[in-house]
């Protein structure tokens, strides 16, 4: 007679542990634009590559220049979805999981760079400072975190205003809601479908939510990283559960 494995006693992995894809919403809340009377007209989008996932518990590695955690709501399509209308992506969703967007803000300031363009209010071609890609700074080894568990999309019904909250060492650091959303999920994946195919088991993240006032104090949403040292990452999404993972400096 075989016996159960009690969850207690069982190691989780991630639960899509090696995505074919996964593409993440940026900036798709007012918390991460920084004010009110800020918008966008479509997502705007990343991508993390499929082997920075780990599972909970597995140790998220921080650089010396420091992290800071991302609570992203993230679908798992179930069903190929490529030109889709929203209802279609909306059906090609099988279900939901936590994502933890981990970035090192330093990395994308140091690949800033500069090049000859033109200056949009005097047509003057001139030396400018662009903003660094955000890949290196979102790629590391260790950085994408998922889990605990998938739920379905049947299960968890309405994904529309579910609370989502980030804890580091027990204080808490992200509170928000998907009600903050700019896209939906249904929106998001319909916009992506729009340029490149979805194929069952990969991930769109969503986009996360700012910074409490009292982690944040006078820095701008993408200064913002966890106290040097090490700790433990708590995100949760209600309907969901909560990702753990520890958090370790390098050196």
């Amino acid at each position: 007679m075989g016996g159960s494995l009690k969850k207690a006693n069982a190691k989780l992995l991630a639960p899509v542990p090696r995505p074919g894809k996964i593409v993440a919403a940026i900036v798709n809340t007012v918390g991460m634009l920084g004010g009110k009377d800020l918008g966008l007209k479509h997502p705007r989008l990343d991508m993390k590559a499929p082997s920075s996932v780990v599972g909970p518990g597995a140790i998220v590695v921080a650089p010396e220049t420091g992290i800071r955690p991302e609570v992203e709501l993230a679908a798992v399509i179930g069903r190929r979805i490529s030109r889709g209308n929203r209802s279609d992506a909306a059906g090609s969703i099988f279900g939901y999981t936590v994502l933890n967007d981990v970035t090192a803000p330093k990395d994308s300031r140091d690949d800033a760079y500069e090049a000859f363009r033109r200056d949009k209010k005097t047509g003057e071609i001139r030396r400018t400072t662009m903003r660094g890609p955000l890949f290196r700074s979102k790629n590391h080894d260790t950085f994408c975190p998922m889990g605990p568990e998938i739920v379905t999309a049947d299960e968890i019904g309405d994904v529309s205003n579910l609370k989502m909250t980030t804890k580091f060492d027990g204080t808490l650091v992200q509170d928000g809601s998907t009600s903050e959303y700019i896209f939906s999920p249904a929106d998001i994946v319909s916009f992506v479908s729009g340029f490149l195919t979805l194929d069952p088991g990969d991930v769109v993240s969503c986009g996360s939510v700012g910074w409490t006032r009292e982690v944040l104090k006078d820095l701008d949403p993408t200064e913002y990283v966890l106290p040097a040292g090490g700790g433990v990452l708590e995100l949760e999404i209600e309907g969901i559960g909560v990702l753990r993972n520890p958090v370790s400096r390098t050196g």
